[in-house]
């Protein structure tokens, strides 16, 4: 049985309806709260807070970011990454907050650039944490990597091309007799796991893809993370013994 058609009116309707989910706006006292489409690394919607001022309006991230990083034990961080953020789109920062003052005319880009660089501001902190806590891990594995299959055969910090025709970085990239093999370093942090699994997919579409390998400290610490690693590649422990290694290679 064929399906009726949509009609346009019905199309636009659930267009407006799915649209109007995006943005959000409240108020609170003097204040409106406006939740826009653009997410902290937590996953949270970036929010501004919006009100009168002699000028046309203030409209501020309400400390918002700063609560994120404070949650973290990383408030320390908020001066420098707002200045840079607050400076990339011409905004003020204060000891907790971003903020501008606008005419009305300018009040939907100000809403905008106060929410993203807001969002900016954690986006920077959690990249590092990803970067530290990988870090620690890369330096673990290229000794190992060294040590397991020789000097001569580890490149650390080598490129190779995905399927894609992108070149994907790993933390080291084994030359054996029987092909290449990479090996990453991957934190617990979603960013990092989503990167090697998308450098892992993209490699295994190659007529002739290397092994490939994701190195983490804690298996169950992944949770279901594991899986998503494992869908594309092997996944080991760096402290396991050589024999793992050679046998994730093989």
């Amino acid at each position: 049985m064929a399906s009726l058609p949509i009609s346009e009116s019905a199309v636009r309707k659930a267009v407006e309806d799915a649209v109007s989910d995006l943005v959000l706006v409240s108020a609170w006292g003097e204040f409106a709260f406006v939740n826009l489409p653009i997410f902290m690394p937590s996953g949270a919607p970036a929010t501004v807070r919006v009100r009168a001022h002699r000028d046309g309006f203030e409209i501020d991230d309400g400390g918002f970011a700063y609560r994120e990083l404070e949650a973290l034990g990383f408030e320390r961080s908020f001066p420098s990454e707002a200045g840079k953020a607050a400076d990339a789109e011409e905004l003020q920062k204060d000891r907790r907050r971003i903020w501008v003052v606008v005419p009305g005319s300018e009040l939907m880009r100000a809403v905008c650039d106060v929410a993203l660089a807001s969002r900016n501001v954690v986006a920077a902190v959690y990249d590092r944490m990803i970067d530290a806590d990988a870090a620690e891990i890369e330096d673990y594995l290229q000794e190992r990597l060294f040590s397991v299959f020789g000097a001569d055969h580890v490149e650390p910090h080598e490129k190779v091309k995905g399927a894609s025709t992108k070149d994907w970085e790993f933390s080291g990239v084994v030359h054996l007799q029987s092909g290449l093999v990479v090996f990453q370093a991957v934190s617990n942090q979603a960013n990092s796991i989503n990167r090697a699994s998308t450098a892992f997919h993209d490699l295994r579409e190659l007529p002739n893809p290397p092994q490939r390998v994701a190195v983490v400290k804690d298996k169950a610490a992944l949770g279901a993370n594991l899986s998503i690693l494992s869908q594309a590649g092997r996944v080991i422990q760096g402290d396991q013994t050589d024999e793992v290694y050679k046998s994730a290679a093989a």
